[in-house]
């Protein structure tokens, strides 16, 4: 099966892996990946650094075989206020704008560029 990415998906974790540079969980640098808690077809989340963390491939898979380790995480790492905003958020409607997010995407890419 031929899974077709969303440009707009495959800027957000380039963006997200540089910025952040290693696993947020383990701390490893190798075979990073973006993780979304609530998942990609919650549009309003799906590109929120707040949503997605950089974690690696074992992390990532470690978190999907124990959702609930992961709930405990991602709730200690926002802390109980944001947790909820961020779960309010993710039962939202957001109509797909992938145009918008691309040009803001490359704009936040660019400046992280320039910043090296």
């Amino acid at each position: 099966m031929n899974i077709k990415i969303r440009q707009a998906d495959r800027l957000f974790s380039e963006y997200l892996r540089k910025k952040i540079g290693r696993c947020e969980v383990c701390g490893r640098k190798e075979n990073l990946q973006v993780s979304h808690f609530w998942g990609r077809r919650s549009e309003n989340t799906r590109f929120s650094e707040e949503n997605c963390d950089c974690i690696c491939f074992v992390c990532h898979r470690r978190f999907h075989e124990r959702p609930a380790e992961y709930r405990d995480w991602k709730f200690k790492k926002l802390g109980e206020k944001r947790y909820k905003l961020l779960e309010l958020a993710a039962n939202q409607f957001y109509k797909r704008d992938d145009k918008n997010v691309i040009i803001y995407l490359k704009e936040l890419i660019k400046r992280q560029n320039a910043i090296r």
